[in-house]
């Protein structure tokens, strides 16, 4: 029982959550990015991942990394573009950045004034649509968990087995 609601109501409700959270980072660190110090940067990889993984999900990301070097500190990078939260990543766009950033360019990153590890080369587009789903699959998590301890879903359950008997019955089925 434990084991079904982490797996059916929990786990979706955090990455719901997560999601929220990554977009309100997003924000808030979108809103002073053009005030970061700029340095210099070397891509040093540079690659378009298109492929569908092992469960069948279509992964799709432009693969920059980046050095560079601020108060005589050296860094390096695997985020090339500062990020909401993205279900639907647009092939475009992930096309755009590698080609916009290949392997041995110098470019301009901004670094983060206080987390120095932290450097973006540029911030993508949100994604309009994510960020109206994730809430709504906060929503609809809460909802599931709602009606399945009020026995909302037992109630469903019930009304739809009798209206599929009453099917069967009105066309021959049984």
């Amino acid at each position: 029982m434990i084991f079904k609601i982490i797996f059916v109501f929990v786990l979706p409700m955090l990455l719901a959550i997560a999601g929220l959270w990554q977009t309100f980072v997003y924000f808030r660190l979108k809103k002073y990015f053009d005030l970061w110090p700029v340095v210099a940067a070397e891509i040093t990889h540079s690659r378009l991942l298109n492929q569908t993984g092992v469960n069948g999900e279509i992964m799709l990301e432009g693969i920059i990394h980046f050095k560079y070097s601020i108060r005589g500190k050296d860094y390096k990078s695997d985020t090339p573009a500062l990020r909401g939260y993205d279900l639907f990543p647009s092939l475009n766009y992930e096309r755009s950045l590698v080609k916009k950033y290949p392997k041995g360019e110098f470019v301009n990153a901004r670094v983060h004034p206080n987390v120095n590890s932290l450097a973006y080369l540029e911030v993508a587009p949100l994604s309009k649509l994510s960020t109206v789903l994730a809430p709504l699959m906060f929503l609809l998590g809460v909802g599931i968990m709602f009606g399945y301890f009020y026995g909302w879903w037992e109630l469903i359950g019930d009304n739809i087995v009798e209206w599929w008997e009453l099917y069967k019955i009105k066309h021959g089925m049984e």
